[in-house]
This record gives structure tokens, sequence and C-alpha cells, in this order.
């Protein structure tokens, strides 16, 4: 690895607009705003960034294929190379420790957020999963995972490199273990929950670590007949089941909820009874129970992304707040609603206000109880929006009026 040390090559320009939006904190510049010069590479690689002057804005990673074509690691004259990326990496576990005590789930390396651009790192007990999103990090990848490897001493890492993201950088689609050994199914603590993820197959990579923190308020504020819409593998589901007397679990997956099903048998027998699972679409599941008259103490809403662009945000907001209709309906008085949405084109003031338009609808005068976002393990990076992308509230009905 000595000889990638310094492996910057070449430079690239940034138009006097790219120069604005680095300025004001963001660390993308897209290919419109970058500038060709005699060393500029034609693949991805290393570069130092210079601006509309000819003065050195710093170095990153830049990819000439796609449109997202410069990712800023170093401001300044910090140099890009080995001892950075160690650096970040132990930097990113100190932080870790101050914010992850009582979960053996977490995120290890929050790309940007973290000063190392196009790498997520997840930590599922004695395994860490790897996604590279890239391409021109591909040097450093077997020095990033020499240094999980002293930092955490896992029994295994895995590269679980599937993601979209990796097609727009030119990269393949892969997952294989970059060492030791990872097996299909691992357990992880989760407060007083043991959960599990699937590092091969399922979401993200293998579960879903940015609510860790938000599945256990919601569980200690759960009471009597719960519903957990959106359920995937069980994080809400698990953690309600500590404390409501019911726990109904909605997803369209028979395969999620199996999963479930196993997770809360693993969790003990009293935790199995309380869990009931229900499959089919959420629209429809929530209106049918509406129209059926049931009623819950507690309801919990993680949908998936409804903006995946920001020209999908009316009609995401449209299906948030036909969501949050339905599920307020199924409240009475005393109910409690923990609700989220995970799109950065939604951002919280959106959010607030879809909420306040479906508690209208449905007529529920509603207490805010907490407004959060992601667990402290997916910090946010001042100047970029971007890693800012999840709301959750949790609402109290003071009082049913329609």
């Amino acid at each position: 690895m000595k000889a990638l040390e310094r492996a910057v090559s070449g430079s690239v320009g940034v138009s006097p607009k790219g120069l604005r939006r680095l300025a004001g904190g963001h660390r993308w510049v897209f290919l419109d705003d970058l500038r060709r010069r005699p060393d500029t590479p034609a693949a991805p690689a290393a570069v130092e960034v210079i601006g509309p002057g000819g003065e050195r804005l710093g170095e990153g990673w830049f990819n000439p294929k796609t449109k997202l074509a410069l990712r800023l690691v170093t401001r300044g004259e910090r140099r890009l190379g080995d001892d950075l990326i160690e650096a970040r990496l132990r930097a990113a576990a100190r932080y870790r420790e101050r914010v992850t005590a009582g979960f053996e789930g977490f995120r290890v390396v929050h790309s940007d957020a973290d000063g190392l651009p196009g790498l997520t790192v997840d930590r599922y007990g004695e395994v860490l999963v790897l996604q590279q999103h890239a391409a021109a990090l591909e040097p450093w990848v077997p020095l990033v995972v020499e240094t999980l490897r002293a930092l955490y001493r896992p029994r295994g890492i895995l590269a679980r490199n599937t993601s979209p993201v990796r097609a727009l950088e030119g990269l393949p689609q892969e997952t294989r273990v970059l060492f030791g050994s990872v097996p299909e199914r691992v357990p992880f603590r989760e407060g007083e929950v043991t959960l599990f993820a699937a590092p091969y197959t399922g979401q993200k990579t293998g579960a879903f670590l940015d609510q860790r923190e938000n599945h256990v308020y919601a569980g200690e504020h759960a009471r009597g007949r719960a519903l957990d819409v959106f359920c995937y593998h069980g994080g809400f589901a698990l953690q309600l089941a500590r404390r409501a007397d019911e726990v109904v679990a909605v997803d369209s997956s028979a395969a999620a909820l199996a999963e479930l099903e196993r997770g809360a048998a693993e969790n003990g027998p009293e935790v199995a009874r309380r869990v009931s699972t229900r499959r089919g679409d959420a629209f429809e599941l929530l209106r049918a129970a509406v129209r059926a008259g049931e009623r819950f103490d507690t309801v919990v809403l993680d949908p998936p992304a409804f903006a995946k662009a920001r020209a999908h945000k009316e009609r995401a907001l449209a299906g948030y707040r036909e969501l949050n209709v339905q599920a307020l309906k199924l409240l009475n008085e005393g109910g409690r609603l923990f609700t989220a949405s995970c799109s950065h084109f939604v951002d919280d003031v959106a959010f607030g206000e879809m909420l306040e338009g479906a508690a209208r609808d449905a007529g529920r005068l509603l207490r805010v109880l907490a407004r959060r976002g992601a667990a402290a393990c997916h910090p946010e990076l001042l100047g970029l929006p971007e890693s800012r992308y999840l709301s959750f509230v949790g609402l109290e009905v003071m009082e049913v009026y329609a």
C-alpha cells in the first residue's frame, strides 16, 4: 500500500458556480461545473481541485463518467493519502465510542459526514459490511479493510456493493467477503431486543440502523394495542412488543414477515405471543382497518422514501398525508403516532406541514412528543443537506373532533 500513499494524479478545475457551491459548505460538484485542465485524468482518480483563479481548493475523488463528478475529500493544503484515510477512520471510530453505548449495530463510517465520501461501513455485532460508491476510492479499499480490522477485530468484513449508484460510477454490482467469514444472518443487540441483519440480501447493508434510536424511543412509549406499518424485519415491532399488549406488523413482503416472526420467537415466548403479522399493501390495509372500526393505542409509520428526486416531492407528500390520515383515524384520545420520512427532498418543515394537514383531515388535535432525526451514528454534515434525510415525529392525540 505504500506505493499508493500519494496517489493524487492530475487536477480538475472548478467553475465560478462550482466554487460558490464549495464555498457554501457543500462537498460535491457536478460535471457541468468542472473544467478540464491539461492533466485532468480521463478515468476515475484522486485529483487536485483548482479554483477559477488558479488557486488550490483541496483534493478529492474525480470521475469524468458520472454527473456527480467531484467529491471533495480535503480543503486547502491538506493532502489526500494513506495517512489521512487512516486518520479519518480512527476519528470515526472515536466518535462512535461516544454515541453507541448499548447498541451492537451501528454505522461505523457515514461517507462525507466522516470525511470519507463514497464510503459506508456498518457494524452488526462481530461483522462489518462495507459499501463503496465512488470509483476513485478503489485503490484505498485494502487500506480501509486493514484499518477496520485493527480498530474492530471483526469476525468478517463483507463488501455489499449492490447500490444503483455504483452503475452511475461505472462500477460492477458485487457482493464478496473481504476478510474472514460472514454468515447469512447476524444477531445484534439494540437496547433490550435482539435483531438480526441479513448482510447478503437485506435492505441497505442488512438492516435499518439509522432508526435504531427511534426504535428504542417508540418502544419506550408504546402502550396497549400497537400497529407497525412497513415493519420489514421488526426493528420497531419487536421494540413495541416490550410494552404493548399486542403488536400487529404490516408489510408487503412475505419474506420480511417470516423473518420478523422468526426474530420474535428468538426474543422469547412472550414477545412471540404478542406479535402477529398482516401481509398486503399498507394503504389498503390501513383503509380496511378504518372501515372495520379497528382501534389502536400506538401506530408506527416507517415507509420507504417516496421522493427519490425533487420532482417527486409533491406526489410523495400526498402519499405521506394519506398514510398519516388513515393512521390517525385508528387512534382514539391518548393514542400515539410515530411517523417517519426518509427522503431529504421532504425536509422537516414540509413533513411538519403535511402532518398538520393530516391532523385536520382526520379530525385530531395533536400534541408533539418529539421531533427526531437519524441515529447519532449517522451524523449530519453542516452544509451538506443530503446528509439530513430522516424526519421522525412522535405525536399524541389530545382530542378527537371528527
